[in-house]
């Protein structure tokens, strides 16, 4: 499989952030499912996985990022999200500002599955990937105090 070189590769990143600072072990794997940039999963060891789906500087930005969330993870517990210490220490390990890669397959795969939802009050329209349980109404209008329903628009949203 060709993603074993690039598996590997990702994992000796990982393994030299992790011996200059102290992070715990993990595994590194990629995915072909996976349309987000990546996700950790707490160990002993931490199970790292980055979409297949990213450029080469991605996946080693997005490895970055979940090392930099390890490292959090040990000086602070699973709670620590993306607030100040996160990005103290992301920045640290040389992981870049923002938000994580959107891939094309993710967005092929929202575009697909497209969901809308539009206000009957203010006309507001309101985009989702999985659908509302149950009736909703529009916040911005029930915040002024005169509350209407979403409708879910039938027609795809490009």
């Amino acid at each position: 499989m060709e993603d074993s070189g690039e598996e590997a590769h990702l994992q000796r990143l990982y393994d030299r952030l992790a011996a200059r600072f102290g992070l715990d072990p993990a595994r590194v794997r990629l995915s072909r499912r996976k349309l987000t940039g990546g996700e950790i999963v707490y160990g002993p060891p931490h199970r790292i996985t980055i979409s297949w789906h990213l450029s080469s500087a991605e996946r080693e930005e997005t490895l970055r990022h979940e090392a930099a969330h390890a490292w959090a993870f040990r000086r602070k517990g699973p709670r620590v999200g993306h607030g100040s210490l996160f990005k103290k220490l992301a920045r640290q390990i040389g992981a870049k500002r923002g938000a994580a890669p959107e891939t094309q397959a993710l967005a092929e795969f929202r575009q697909r599955r497209a969901i809308a939802y539009r206000c009957e009050g203010c006309g507001g329209l309101f985009r989702r990937i999985r659908p509302f349980r149950g009736a909703r109404e529009c916040l911005a209008c029930w915040r002024t105090g005169r509350p209407s329903r979403l409708r879910k628009v039938q027609s795809p949203i490009a």
